[in-house]
């Protein structure tokens, strides 16, 4: 997958052709109207897509899981995935899915019929352990050989449907252990499947080898020691801490052009890493600032960070409506409730630059 180009979705927010639900949470985008624009995708340059998690959730973004065995009525069924993926390769184009093994919506069946058992995390007082203090996350127990063999086999299942890599939200939360079985099993039958974690931030973070990580973070940062603790674990990670020095040089005012110091940087950067190790490069997504926003609202500065970054030949993500200036004006880190949606607007029709 090195230098392919990869259009990061939400499907929810996507040339919404749907119906707005009572509540607003949903807006309307569907599986279909992904199909319906793959041309315009693939006219933009890119060689692949990445959606945001489709199974049923309690949520737009997917996140909260309900079922692993349905797809959101919201999105569409299962025959519209099949042929969604089939559209995509049809076009020589890749397809990435995203995959919740950390937690559930407390709302499933696998939570309220399993809430006695040993599925999920309980602390010292026998409370359950929510992802990010949320009491609707319940965390599962990926320890449990129960849950191990169940989340893999609904992981083998998007293997078998024809995805090409898997994108595995917040790889933090669940044990090395887990992702070494997990990984182990997915290669048995899907040895090109690609396995990239989502390896960002403190939270639930544990060093595989305390000391390896002691040494790296106090030589190299935090993020870049978080990620380095997944080599041999997975087959790559997103690479928050490239991010971070491309976004070091622009806060800093450097040039992106003709910039020896930052391409060295770069360079040491991913020397890091054995070769065979994915970094898969992004500038933002549903989770940060828009790339506008960081460059004070400068296109051009927008234009030079993606040619930077498109000139290392590793797989590149970019977050759906860059192309048509998609920005939010105010930071989604300032305390305010829900400020992520101020980066996840529906686009609902192109402007050309």
């Amino acid at each position: 997958m090195a230098g392919r180009k990869i259009y990061h979705l939400m499907i929810d927010r996507f040339f919404p052709s749907g119906t707005v639900d009572s509540t607003g949470n949903f807006k309307g985008g569907t599986i279909m109207d992904i199909i319906r624009h793959l041309d315009y995708i693939h006219g933009l340059g890119m060689s692949g897509i990445m959606l945001t998690p489709f199974f049923k959730s309690a949520a737009y973004h997917g996140y909260h899981t309900i079922s692993f065995d349905e797809v959101d009525p919201h999105f569409g069924t299962w025959d519209d995935i099949a042929c969604l993926i089939a559209e995509v390769h049809r076009r020589g184009m890749i397809i990435v899915a995203d995959f919740v093994a950390n937690h559930c919506h407390s709302s499933s069946s696998l939570f309220t019929e399993n809430c006695n058992s040993d599925w999920f995390i309980r602390d010292s007082d026998g409370k359950y352990i929510c992802y990010a203090g949320i009491s609707e996350l319940p965390m599962f127990d990926t320890n449990n050989p129960e849950v191990s063999d169940f989340l893999t086999d609904k992981a083998e299942h998007l293997c078998r449907m024809g995805f090409d890599a898997l994108r595995l939200d917040h790889a933090a939360g669940p044990s090395f252990e887990f992702w070494e079985k997990f990984r182990t099993k997915i290669k048995r039958n899907y040895p090109n499947v690609e396995l990239i974690g989502e390896v960002w931030g403190s939270l639930d973070f544990c060093p595989r080898k305390k000391l390896r990580f002691a040494c790296n973070k106090l030589l190299f940062g935090a993020q870049e020691a978080r990620q380095m603790e997944y080599v041999g674990v997975l087959d790559g990670v997103l690479d928050f801490r490239y991010r971070e020095i491309l976004l070091e040089a622009i806060n800093n005012h450097e040039s992106l052009t003709k910039n020896g110091k930052l391409y060295e940087k770069v360079k040491r950067h991913f020397r890091r890493y054995p070769s065979d190790f994915k970094l898969w490069l992004f500038l933002d997504n549903h989770d940060l600032n828009r790339i506008l926003f960081e460059c004070g609202f400068d296109k051009d500065t927008v234009t030079k960070a993606i040619r930077f970054t498109e000139q290392w030949q590793k797989p590149f993500l970019m977050f759906y409506g860059t192309e048509t200036d998609i920005t939010n004006t105010k930071s989604i880190f300032d305390g305010t409730p829900y400020a992520d949606e101020r980066v996840r607007i529906p686009l609902t029709q192109v402007r050309r630059k």
